[in-house]
C-alpha cells in the first residue's frame, strides 16, 4: 500500500492559476497540484480540476482518460477512484465530475452524474438535489453544511427548499477565458474556516452581499491575489 505524504491539506488547481495565487496557497502551507490539460473538453476548461475531478472527503473521484502521470502523483495525496465516464466537448458530456457537495447533500444532474460517484453518494447517504444547472460546481460556492452562494436560480431555488441559506447572486462579473464570463464556484475554494478567492471581486454589484453572508455563516475571506478573480475550474482542496 502506497505511503501518503504527510502534509495538511493539498488543492487541485488550474495550470492557468497566476503564480502569485499559486504562492500564496504555499503561504497557507497547501500544496498546490496541477491538473494537466485534457483535449477531451473545450480548451478554456480543459484544465479545470472541477470538470475532471469530484473531490469528496479524503477521495479523488477521475475521469478513466485523466493524465496517468498526474494520477500517480495524486494517489500519493489521497484515494482514488476511477469513474467509468469518458468526457466530452458537448454538453453534457463535460458535467459528470462536476459536482458540488457538502457532507451530507450534493447539487447535481442525476441523469448527468457518473454512476460511481453516484453509488458512493448513495452508500455515504449523501442526498443528491435535483437541479438544472449542470456545471453545479462551477456555479455554486460551498459555506458550510448548509449555506450557499450562487448565480443560479435553479440551484439557489432547490437550496432553499431543502432548508439551505442560499445568497442568490448576479450572474458575470468574474472573468473566465473563452467564455461571455465564469462563476463564483469556480473562482473559489473552503478552507477550514476561510472562503479563498482567487482574486477580488471589487466590482463586483454583491460583493457587500457576499463577504457579509461569508461572514455571517462564520467564515472570513482570503485572496490569492490582488487582481480580479478568475474562474479556473475551482480550487479543490482537501485534507490528506
Amino acid at each position: 500500500m502506497r505511503k501518503k505524504i504527510f502534509m495538511k491539506y493539498f488543492a487541485l488547481v488550474d495550470p492557468f492559476l497566476k503564480p502569485e495565487a499559486v504562492k500564496s496557497l504555499k503561504h497557507l502551507d497547501i500544496e498546490p497540484l496541477t491538473v494537466p490539460r485534457t483535449q477531451l473538453v473545450d480548451k478554456p476548461i480543459s484544465g479545470h480540476p472541477d470538470i475532471q475531478v469530484f473531490l469528496h472527503r479524503s477521495t479523488a473521484f477521475v475521469h478513466p482518460d485523466i493524465d496517468k502521470n498526474f494520477l500517480n502523483r495524486l494517489g500519493n495525496y489521497c484515494d482514488i477512484k476511477i469513474g467509468i465516464t469518458r468526457l466530452s466537448d458537448k454538453y453534457p458530456g463535460d458535467i459528470a465530475y462536476n459536482i458540488a457537495a457538502t457532507e451530507k447533500s450534493a447539487f447535481h444532474k442525476k441523469d448527468s452524474a457518473d454512476l460511481i460517484i453516484k453509488d458512493y453518494l448513495e452508500k455515504n447517504d449523501i442526498s443528491i438535489i435535483e437541479v438544472k444547472q449542470g456545471y453545479s460546481k462551477c456555479s455554486t460556492l460551498i459555506i458550510n453544511e448548509k449555506s450557499i452562494i450562487t448565480s443560479d436560480n435553479s440551484i439557489n431555488n432547490e437550496a432553499l427548499k431543502n432548508g439551505f441559506d442560499s445568497l442568490l447572486i448576479s450572474p458575470g462579473y468574474i472573468a473566465l477565458p473563452g467564455y461571455k464570463y465564469g462563476f463564483i464556484g469556480g473562482a473559489s475554494g473552503k478552507f477550514n474556516n476561510s472562503i479563498i478567492l482567487t482574486g477580488r471581486i471589487d466590482h463586483h454589484p454583491d460583493r457587500d452581499k457576499i463577504y457579509s453572508f461569508i461572514e455571517t455563516a462564520g467564515c472570513n475571506v482570503k485572496l490569492l491575489t490582488d487582481e480580479p478573480a478568475l474562474d479556473t475550474g475551482s480550487l479543490l482542496i482537501s485534507s490528506y
